[in-house]
């Protein structure tokens, strides 16, 4: 099934999907690391939107912790976005 076998089944697809987009893009979670030194802010699309990384962390030889670090509030974050992402779907699924 295609995006135009699926707009035939749903005459309100499009409009379904165009509102998901804009709600999905406005919101977001912001996840601090568990050690409190790095923080991501991403969007309910998956996408970066801010990161602050704490001036301790910036010395040349704590850049092993700054990586792992970084990974782990990045990996959180997707996880936490994929998961208000489905149920914004959802959401505007049972609207229309």
């Amino acid at each position: 099934m295609n995006k135009e076998d699926l707009l035939n089944m749903i005459p309100d697809a499009e409009r379904i999907k165009d509102s998901l987009e804009k709600n999905l893009k406005k919101q977001s979670l912001k996840i601090v690391s568990k050690n409190g030194l790095v923080s991501v802010t991403i969007n309910y699309q998956q996408e970066l939107t801010d990161i602050t990384i704490d001036n301790r962390l910036l010395d040349p030889g704590k850049s092993k912790v700054l990586k792992a670090t970084l990974i782990e509030v990045t990996n959180q974050a997707i996880t936490r976005a994929r998961k208000k992402m489905l149920e914004e779907a959802a959401r505007a699924i049972n609207l229309f």
